[in-house]
């Protein structure tokens, strides 16, 4: 079973080292900020504002990240950005390393990747033609990207991979930032053994998830609405432990489909997303019309089964996955279930008008966005 050790907490960050299952070749981590919240919560943040958060949040990461001190000590000649055109472009890690380390003279280098599916429904690298590529000896690179299948990461990572092995130049360590699911970690670990048979100096691998590992959507997924392939879900999955906090925060953020969307055209090319937005709300609202409740769509993606247990059996659940967390903190998230399932609340929305009008309350609020 994985579950997470609290490393460090304040205003700014909260950082978890990720532990269990593994035994293990890379270094986890999920962190939370309040940026990367606003980010996975609320996909109407969008355009520069969007990217602006998640550069905030990756600085506040490295600002209070557990190998802080050993980055910030490294030759900023030797370090190395990786771009995988044009997600990873959103997340501005050369400028977070810069804000957090002072850094000014690492590189950056670029790939294209742009995903689509065959006729069978597997996901292939349409285009990578364009490559500018600098690997500095001992070299560390960042990387951060959304991940869902992988497939991205695994394109990329073979190219730097051959490119270091057939000029001869070494890798010393890669840190990848991500908001994304387990195939981070699959292809990672790949990559983890390759370079260590490859380069006998290489130091580290390190694997970092903002706010949550989470569910990438598949055919076995209980959804009745879901793009596979596609969908970060925020269940059944481990999440930081304020993120499912602010679950609490609006009933929108629990039955959002994605946590992310689509991570490229949110930065890019906004009316396009924005339609991507309506049209899962719009689905949603045609199951109410066919009798689905807000009680059923609420318990399909966020099914609370431990908040259902007496409080000290719920706090018993919760302190084996998250461990280092204080009492007054699990009482508070189980307080924020309590309130919003009161009595009333639970009455309504075991009828599909609820979901309705929740629908037309978010498709009112998306058509003001522009």
């Amino acid at each position: 079973m994985e579950y997470l050790k609290l490393i460090r907490k304040n205003k700014e960050a909260v950082i978890y080292e990720l532990r269990g299952e593994y035994g293990d070749s890379l270094v986890r981590y999920i962190a939370s900020t309040p940026e990367s919240r606003e980010v996975c919560n609320r996909p109407e943040i969008m355009g520069v504002r969007y990217t602006d958060l998640l550069e905030s949040a990756i600085t506040s990461v490295l600002v209070n990240f557990p190998l802080a001190s050993a980055i910030r000590a490294l030759d900023p000649r030797s370090i190395g950005v990786v771009h995988f055109l044009r997600g990873s472009l959103n997340f501005g890690m050369r400028r977070a390393l810069a804000r957090a380390y002072g850094f000014n003279i690492h590189s950056s280098s670029f790939i294209t990747s742009q995903r689509e599916r065959d006729k069978y429904g597997r996901w292939f690298i349409k285009d990578n033609q364009y490559r500018k590529i600098l690997i500095t000896p001992n070299g560390t690179l960042f990387f951060a990207d959304v991940i869902a299948t992988g497939i991205t990461i695994s394109n990329g990572m073979d190219i730097i991979v051959n490119l270091a092995k057939n000029s001869g130049t070494p890798i010393r360590q890669i840190f990848f930032f991500t908001i994304g699911c387990h195939k981070l970690e699959k292809l990672l670990r790949e990559y983890h053994a390759m370079l260590r048979q490859l380069f006998p100096r290489y130091e580290r691998t390190c694997a970092v998830y903002l706010e949550g590992k989470f569910h990438l959507a598949d055919s076995k997924t209980a959804a009745r609405i879901k793009i596979q392939g596609t969908d970060l879900m925020r269940s059944p999955c481990l999440l930081a432990p304020e993120f499912e906090l602010s679950q609490y925060e609006s009933i929108y953020y629990p039955l959002e489909r994605c946590v992310i969307y689509d991570a490229g055209t949110r930065a890019c090319d906004i009316e396009d997303y924005l339609r991507k937005l309506e049209a899962y709300w719009r689905e949603l609202r045609h199951l109410a019309e066919t009798g689905w409740t807000l009680e059923d769509a609420l318990h399909e993606r966020w099914p609370e089964d431990e908040y259902r247990l007496p409080i000290e059996e719920f706090k018993a659940v919760k302190s084996k996955q998250w461990q280092g967390l204080s009492d007054a903190f699990l009482k508070k998230l189980y307080g924020a279930y309590r309130r919003r399932w009161t009595a009333a609340f639970k009455k309504k929305a075991g009828t599909a008008q609820a979901l309705i009008d929740l629908c037309d309350s978010r498709l009112t609020r998306l058509s003001r966005v522009l």
